[in-house]
């Protein structure tokens, strides 16, 4: 006897996905000055006034983006539902994805508040203690980079292990996660450079890190929606 599976609710979890990369993007990345971020090499003062001429719209983009980091975790969640339908319900890859996007939707809540903090009180702090804040902010958002790692790697794994002639997941994409995985290691070194393409604005660790995350994210969406008919049919 086949059991039938419930996907009621998977396409709707899985556009969580894209529709949190348009809100963090804007909110967490325009509105916070972090689309590209300052330069590790800008004076204090101009962080600092830089983010008391613009309070308010760090404050709304930071609190925007704190609300929406949790669909990172269910669009994480909903991916897992895909992969359990590879292998086993209960496999160690699956619970790592799980937990890889838990672990993901944290990181990104801390950091945002480091700087909705420098935001909240500008005035009030002195120069030098609003740029600590956005370095601690850009430090544990890039640093904690593994958290991510673990849900791109078990992901890519287990897609990889897909029996069918034609996988739910393409091979290629797999390989792509867990390509963008394996680069974020690169992450280390960005606290030894001040300025160049290893530094936090730099074209490595900024422009091909983030995005090649952010496109991961709506491409891998698009196949896993499509794979739900298939799993629906079979």
């Amino acid at each position: 006897m086949t059991t039938k599976i419930d996907t009621r609710y998977w396409r709707f979890c899985l556009w969580m996905g894209p529709l949190f990369v348009a809100i963090f993007y804007y909110c967490w990345g325009v509105l916070g000055h972090n689309f590209p971020p300052f330069s590790p090499d800008a004076p204090a003062s101009e962080v600092a006034t830089w983010f008391r001429d613009n309070r308010n719209g760090v404050r709304f983009g930071m609190v925007v983006a704190m609300s929406a980091a949790p669909l990172y975790g269910v669009w994480g969640y909903a991916l897992a539902k895909v992969l359990e339908q590879v292998g086993e319900k209960d496999s160690i890859l699956v619970q790592l994805a799980r937990v890889g996007a838990a672990w993901t939707t944290i990181t990104l809540l801390i950091p945002t508040s480091f700087w909705l903090t420098a935001a909240y009180r500008p005035d009030a702090l002195p120069d030098w203690m609003i740029q600590m804040l956005y370095d601690m902010a850009w430090l544990l958002i890039d640093l904690a980079y593994a958290v991510t790692t673990v849900q791109l790697i078990a992901l890519g794994v287990g897609f990889l292990s897909d029996k069918r002639a034609i996988p739910l997941i393409p091979k290629w994409l797999a390989w792509y996660g867990i390509w963008v995985g394996f680069m974020f290691i690169l992450e280390c070194i960005m606290p030894y450079f001040f300025n160049g393409a290893f530094a936090r604005n730099g074209i490595l660790n900024f422009w091909i890190e983030f995005i090649i995350w952010m496109v991961w994210v709506p491409v891998l969406t698009y196949y896993a929606i499509k794979a739900i008919k298939r799993i629906e049919a079979e």
